[in-house]
């Protein structure tokens, strides 16, 4: 039986997720110093108040932004069918890294965000910034967790560099299709730049 009160939750769901949808539309449209409780209550079409109410202020909203899933990759995202068994950690950290990338290029609201980051340090840039740091901490911790590392080998600054890289090409690929030379903007392109990345874990992660 459908009661008032289940109508009235199901209601208040809805407009978190329109809200929280309306914070990508803004940061798409107008960038990230376009996302205001103002500007947030017309893009959802609702009542300030009503942000008020479900997030507290918009620090809440932020928060609630940077936990949705979509907007950056989770750990079990990047080891979905990995096996330690079966799988080297060569091979192991290409697969992670690769779907880095894929994840990445298919988010542009994620690209928007990295794109602008360094110069608008807004809340929202700090919150996101602190889910992508835990995120990286634990797929390092997965690793970590999963297979013999060389004491030489530090895996999550040759991750970190890496990751950086890619982060910063798809951010280029944007707008800019080449980068010293290398073209980065078509599938055909990134095949060449993953071959480049495959190449140095080869050279520096034992296959084990």
């Amino acid at each position: 039986m459908v009661t008032t009160r289940s109508l009235a939750a199901r209601d208040s769901e809805a407009m978190r997720a329109r809200i929280l949808t309306a914070v990508g539309e803004l940061i798409l449209r107008d960038g990230l110093a376009g996302v205001g409780i103002n500007a947030l209550a017309r893009q959802a079409g609702c009542d300030k108040v009503l942000i008020y109410r479900y997030f507290g202020d918009l620090d809440g909203v932020y928060s609630a932004y940077a936990a949705k899933s979509d907007f950056w990759w989770t750990v079990e995202d990047l080891t979905a069918g990995l096996d330690p068994a079966q799988t080297s950690l060569a091979q192991a950290l290409k697969t992670m890294l690769h779907r880095h990338a894929a994840a990445l290029r298919s988010r542009p609201i994620t690209l928007a965000v990295l794109a602008a980051e360094l110069s608008n340090r807004t809340p929202l840039v700090v919150a996101l910034e602190a889910l992508r740091e835990r995120r990286a901490l634990q797929a390092s911790a997965w690793i970590g967790a999963r297979y013999r590392l060389p004491p030489e080998m530090d895996v999550e600054a040759i991750g970190m560099l890496i990751g950086v890289a890619i982060n910063y090409l798809a951010v280029r690929a944007r707008t800019l299709g080449v980068m010293s030379g290398v073209r980065i903007a078509s599938d055909a392109d990134w095949k060449r730049v993953f071959a480049a990345v495959d190449a140095i874990v080869d050279a520096l992660a034992p296959v084990v």
